[in-house]
């Protein structure tokens, strides 16, 4: 346990090179670390250790590979899908509570 009292939080290496591959697809940074729930300089770092030419030196065929059989779906892409969906929800229910209101 660190000074502050929190737990810090683990990601498997799976994780961390879907996250990193989303970043290399285009994803802004800052946006996706909000999405994903971490720092920006996780990222960064993953990037450094497993991007493109960290990944194609210790695994030049599996990534890809990967990509293509789980068809896109992978932790990463599921949980920045749940932090879209939840965001609408929540738009969604900000709406329903001003419908709620009576007039004056």
């Amino acid at each position: 346990m660190n000074t502050t009292g929190t737990k810090k939080r683990t990601y498997d290496e799976q994780f961390k090179r879907d996250a990193v591959a989303l970043l290399e697809g285009g994803r802004k940074a800052a946006q996706l670390a909000r999405e994903l729930g971490i720092s920006h300089w996780n990222l960064r770092d993953w990037k450094e250790r497993y991007g493109t030419g960290a990944a194609a030196v210790s695994q030049p065929q599996a990534r890809s590979a990967g990509l293509v059989n789980a068809g896109g779906s992978s932790a990463v892409a599921a949980a920045v899908e749940i932090a879209s969906l939840r965001r609408e929800l929540d738009a969604i229910r900000a709406q329903n509570d001003i419908l709620k209101k009576p007039w004056p």
